[in-house]
């Protein structure tokens, strides 16, 4: 009997192995959980009692940022228009690429200057109107503060392979831009030194939570994000159903061989990791269930990706502060991709319609978060690979550098964290060889994306030292911190 116990293990485990190499089971599966806790123990204290999130959406492709945020100001439209090969028009001008300013959706930020807003983005304009939105220009990878002729004469370290999908996309999820090699994103660095917050709750659900799939962003030296999909929790066929025999038996089968403990070391972190899949997978999927309040009312846009996905983050937010979770830190991702508009960029089906998606995703969101309560405690941000050239390649666009991104949250006005209603950094004039753009229009970034995530993470309660090591270079940049967000 003894030999048969043996040899079923072994076969679990080389069963095991094989699931997680092949990805099956690896999207469940939170952490090492040994160098997980040796970690936790020297992380840094956050105080617990008061919940804040950080939701990431990554807009895959390069989204030609320049045309979400558009200047109104006649003079300043006027040079965005001219760089842009003037208005789009299929028949007349199909390699225009600008947007009628009449057609323009028009915001006033807190200072009173005038932007427009893509046509597809109503729901962003009511949110910026509200002061719950607020965008970041020209913002991008950069190892230290360049100018035009720095960058012309090569004298100041430029981010690595600028202008690549993979290698850029990859610099903004790592939080700095000249390691060329790395498997730790700022979003998992810091999981690890917020850990510490989630203890009087749930310890073993981790602080970094996917709807896209692993990805950099939310991986560390000891963690990983859990990876659930748009309908939650992956479940493990065949032992999940509570009312069959032949699930029971196969799970508490399942249960005694992960319980074991093994040598060596690494067979025993296989049976680990499948414990704790096991274990959260059902937490989460009871704290889910519509049954126990795991629902949300608000309605999200149908056949919509991104909306999916924030949907079922909201769920996961309003069920992580019960007290069945009872978690104080999160990290959320989300991706939505196709803006790598080389062609057909203006089209209906083009930019427009990933634009479109976006704003009524994030409003869907944000209502959401009105209905749970937690608006005053998430902020949502984009991250993307680059912006675009300003003019045409003939039918759309090519890859560029520095653009605008945009955060979401609850007004300071209304005891929320985000300066709402305002564009921060340095929006450039949009002129195709001015003082800040290279070849076409690619913009040089003033603004770096170690400050900016240096910013979030910030206001998730690190300090400076943390700050440092999450941010490789900060220090390198004057004002580490951008001032968005309250402290």
């Amino acid at each position: 009997m003894s030999r048969q116990v043996n040899q079923d293990r072994r076969t679990f485990l080389r069963s095991l192995q094989l699931m997680l190499a092949g990805g099956a089971v690896a999207a469940t599966l939170p952490q090492f959980e040994l160098v997980g806790r040796a970690l936790a123990q020297s992380s840094t204290a956050v105080g617990t009692g008061n919940y804040r999130a950080l939701v990431c959406i990554f807009l895959f492709g390069g989204n030609d940022s320049f045309n979400m945020l558009i200047p109104h100001v006649q003079t300043e439209y006027d040079v965005y228009l001219k760089s842009r090969g003037g208005v789009y028009d299929a028949a007349a001008n199909s390699q225009g690429l600008g947007i009628a300013r009449d057609a323009l959706l028009k915001v006033t930020d807190t200072a009173g200057k005038a932007w427009g807003l893509h046509p597809a983005c109503a729901g962003m304009k009511t949110l910026f109107d509200n002061r719950e939105l607020a965008f970041m220009a020209n913002v991008g990878t950069l190892v230290q503060p360049t100018t035009k002729a720095e960058y012309t004469a090569k004298a100041k370290r430029l981010p690595y392979n600028l202008f690549s999908h993979n290698d850029q996309q990859a610099l903004w999820m790592r939080g700095e831009s000249e390691l060329r090699s790395s498997n730790v994103g700022w979003g998992g660095t810091l999981g690890e030194r917020i850990k510490g917050a989630n203890s009087g709750g749930f310890t073993a659900l981790p602080p970094t939570i996917s709807l896209a799939g692993n990805n950099l962003f939310q991986t560390g030296t000891s963690i990983s994000p859990y990876v659930m999909s748009t309908g939650g929790p992956a479940a493990l066929r065949n032992f999940e159903n509570v009312n069959s025999t032949p699930d029971r038996i196969r799970r508490e089968a399942l249960a005694a061989l992960v319980k074991h403990r093994y040598t060596p070391l690494m067979q025993d972190q296989y049976a680990l990791q499948g414990e704790s899949a096991m274990l959260i997978g059902s937490t989460m999927r009871t704290a889910l269930d519509a049954n126990n309040g795991g629902d949300i009312a608000t309605v999200f846009p149908s056949g919509n990706g991104l909306a999916s996905q924030l949907r079922m983050i909201a769920r996961s937010i309003k069920a992580s502060r019960t007290s069945a979770l009872g978690q104080n830190r999160q990290i959320y991702f989300a991706s939505m991709g196709g803006f790598d508009t080389h062609d057909g960029q203006m089209v209906a089906n083009g930019q427009p319609r990933l634009l479109g998606q976006v704003s009524d995703a994030l409003f869907a969101f944000r209502n959401a978060l009105v209905e749970i309560g937690a608006l005053n405690d998430v902020v949502s941000f984009t991250n993307s690979d680059f912006a675009r050239t300003l003019n045409s390649n003939g039918n759309g666009t090519d890859h560029a550098w520095g653009g605008v991104q945009l955060m979401m949250g609850g007004p300071q006005s209304s005891g929320g964290p985000l300066a709402g209603g305002r564009v921060f950094g340095s929006y450039p004039i949009l002129e195709l060889n001015g003082d800040q753009a290279v070849d076409r229009g690619r913009m040089i970034p003033t603004t770096s994306t170690n400050q900016f995530g240096a910013t979030f993470a910030q206001w998730m309660g690190v300090g400076a030292s943390d700050l440092a090591a999450i941010f490789p270079g900060l220090g390198n940049f004057a004002s580490p911190m951008l001032g968005f967000l309250a402290a």
